[in-house]
C-alpha cells in the first residue's frame, strides 16, 4: 500500500517475521490498506454520534464481560489502552479481530462522513472511487480504469481461468475469453477490457441490490470448486451473537437485505460505492455497502465488501459505542474472508495474520482517537 494516516507505507510499520511466507505477509498488508479508510469512517461515526441511554442498554462492563474481555483488560481500557478481544471465526477462511477503547470526546456528529466519501480523497491507496445510485447504471462506473499497470492487468483478465488470481465466476471468465477470441491477433484494447469489467461490476451490484446475498455470484477456484462470498458474509453476521441479542434489527438487515424490517422509530440509511485500491501495483475493485442504523439514540455503522476482485473474498466490519461517565467505549469488529489463510498450517497462518493486523489497527485507532478527542 502507498500510505497511511501518518504518511508512511503500511508495510514499513509492520515487522516482518521470518517464519511465514511472503504471500501471507502481502495478503495481510493488502487487507489493511483496503479496509483502513472505511474503518476511519466507522470509528468517526460511532464515537461522534449519540448512543442509547445507559438505562436502555446493558452496562459497559456487562458488554465487555460478554465479549470475554478480562478484568485486567477492562482496567486497561479505563486507563486509555486499546485491548483486543477474541471473536470466534466461523470458517478456515475467516480472520476475525475485535478491539475496544475508551474515547473521551464531545465532538459534534460527523455524519457528513457517511453522506460523502470525502475521506477517499485523502487515502493515496484508493486511486479512484464512485457512488452507485438506485438500480445502478454503467455511467456510475465511468471513472473506473485499469490502473495501475493497465496492460499487465488487462492480460490477467483476458487470460483468466478458475483460480485465486482473480475473483470471477465461470460466466465472467467465459466473457473475457470470448473477448480475446473475437480479436484476430489476440490483442484487445484496454478500453474494451475496462468496459467489460464495468459491465460485470454493475451486474454484481444489481444482483446484490435486488436480491441481496442470495444472488451474489460465486468465485470459481477450479472447474468444480466455488467460493461464495454470500456464505462468508452470512456467517460473519451470525457469528456476531451480541448483535442479534441487543440489536436484532441490525442483524436482520444484514442477513435479509434488501428485505429490511425496520421498526417504527428506527432509521436505516445506506450507500453503495465502488473503489479501486492500489494493491502492490494491481488494481483491486471493491463493491462496498455502507449501512448506518439509528435505533432509538443508538448509532451503528457497518461496512460490507460484498465483492473484491482479488486477495480477499469479502469483508464485514463495524463499530458500536457505549456511553460512560468518562466518554464512550467503542468496540470495533472486523471479519475478513480470504483463501490466503487456508490449507496446510491454516491455524498458524490465521494467528500470524491476526497478530500483524492487530498491531497495525491499534496504532490506527490511537490516531483516530486523538482526532476525535481534539478540542
Amino acid at each position: 500500500m502507498r500510505g497511511n494516516q501518518k504518511g508512511e507505507p503500511v508495510e514499513s510499520r509492520i515487522t516482518k517475521p521470518q517464519s511465514y511466507s511472503p504471500l501471507l505477509y502481502d495478503c495481510v498488508v493488502n487487507l489493511l490498506g483496503a479496509t483502513r479508510t472505511v474503518v476511519s469512517i466507522c470509528v468517526a461515526l460511532a464515537v461522534c454520534s449519540s448512543v442509547l441511554e445507559a438505562s436502555e442498554l446493558p452496562s459497559v462492563n456487562e458488554v465487555l464481560q460478554e465479549l470475554q474481555i478480562s478484568d485486567r483488560d477492562r482496567q486497561q481500557i479505563w486507563k486509555g489502552k486499546i485491548v483486543s478481544w477474541t471473536a470466534s471465526e466461523g470458517s478456515d477462511r475467516e480472520l476475525a479481530i475485535g478491539m475496544a477503547l475508551l474515547v473521551k470526546t464531545s465532538a459534534e456528529n460527523l455524519a457528513e462522513l457517511f453522506r460523502e466519501a470525502t475521506v477517499f480523497k485523502t487515502e493515496s491507496a484508493i486511486t479512484a472511487h464512485g457512488s452507485i445510485a438506485g438500480d445502478g447504471q454503467l455511467a456510475d462506473f465511468t471513472g473506473l480504469k485499469l490502473e495501475p499497470n493497465g496492460e499487465k492487468e488487462a492480460r490477467r483478465y483476458l487470460e483468466a481461468k478458475p483460480g485465486d488470481d482473480l475473483n470471477l465466476d465461470i460466466e465472467e471468465i467465459a466473457a473475457f475469453q470470448a473477448l480475446k477470441s473475437a480479436s484476430k491477433d489476440g490483442t484487445v484494447p484496454i478500453e474494451r477490457v475496462e468496459a467489460l469489467i464495468r459491465e460485470q461490476l454493475l451486474a454484481r451490484y444489481q444482483a446484490y441490490h435486488t436480491k441481496g446475498l442470495a444472488d451474489t455470484a460465486p468465485y470459481a477456484r477450479t472447474s468444480r470448486q466455488r467460493v461464495f462470498a454470500r456464505d462468508e458474509l452470512a456467517l460473519a453476521t451470525t457469528q456476531s451473537k451480541l448483535l442479534a441479542k441487543y440489536l436484532p434489527s441490525v442483524s436482520n438487515v444484514l442477513l435479509n437485505y434488501p428485505a429490511t424490517k425496520i421498526k417504527e422509530g428506527e432509521e436505516f440509511k445506506e450507500q453503495f460505492f465502488w473503489l479501486n485500491v492500489d494493491v502492490f501495483g494491481r488494481p483491486t475493485y471493491v463493491l462496498s455497502h455502507r449501512m448506518h442504523f439509528r435505533i432509538g439514540e443508538a448509532s451503528i455503522v457497518v461496512d460490507r465488501h460484498f465483492y473484491a476482485s482479488h486477495d480477499y473474498n469479502s469483508l464485514q466490519q463495524g463499530v458500536a459505542a457505549l456511553p460512560t461517565k468518562d466518554g464512550m467505549v467503542a468496540a470495533y469488529l472486523s471479519r475478513v474472508s480470504t483463501d490466503q489463510v487456508t490449507g496446510f498450517g491454516s491455524s498458524a497462518k490465521r494467528t500470524v495474520a491476526r497478530t500483524l493486523m492487530g498491531s497495525y489497527l491499534k496504532d490506527m485507532l490511537e490516531t483516530l482517537r486523538a482526532k476525535a478527542e481534539k478540542p
